[in-house]
């Protein structure tokens, strides 16, 4: 079996959490696979040290949704103990905490870019007083009488019934 098929995914809940902490990591594994190649595949995957695996198989059950049956899937999870190093499950927030500092820095505006800025806003709010200025103001009066109207018409019409 390949090295990259080896690894599905890794497993997150609280208690997997915490023993990241101490160097153990949980993953999600093909059901196909044995310590050996669990072992090999972190190893080269991650650049880590591995010191022992376990691997727990988790059978099919059987599960209701509703009025159908079926089973759940085999799963197959392996614990990984590192003796060095350490994985980095959310590779993403390493690489947004490096964008956010290079954001900061290109944040300073040339004054060219400031003055397009300034005639964009001048811009939006003359067309915002536009739409303003062109609303007709509604009229009370005449929409009192059109209520008044209905009602007696629907009164009269519940008096016929």
């Amino acid at each position: 079996m390949k090295l990259n098929e080896v690894i599905k995914y890794p497993i997150l809940t609280e208690k997997t959490h915490a023993q990241m902490l101490n160097g153990v990591y949980t993953f999600a594994v093909d059901p196909r696979t044995n310590k050996a190649e669990v072992k090999k595949a972190v190893e080269f995957i991650f650049d880590v040290k591995v010191e022992k695996v376990n691997i727990i198989r988790k059978d099919k059950q059987k599960a209701k949704l509703g009025r159908s049956e079926g089973f759940t899937n085999i799963i197959k999870k392996a614990i990984v103990k590192l003796a060095k190093g350490e994985i980095n499950i959310y590779p993403d927030e390493v690489s947004e905490a490096s964008n956010k500092t290079s954001k900061n820095e290109e944040k300073v505006m040339s004054e060219a870019e400031k003055r397009a800025a300034e005639k964009i806003a001048s811009k939006a709010k003359e067309k915002a007083k536009e739409k303003e200025s062109k609303k007709p103001e509604p009229k009370k009066e005449e929409s009192k009488e059109k209520e008044q109207k209905n009602n007696s018409e629907n009164f009269k019409k519940t008096e016929e019934k």
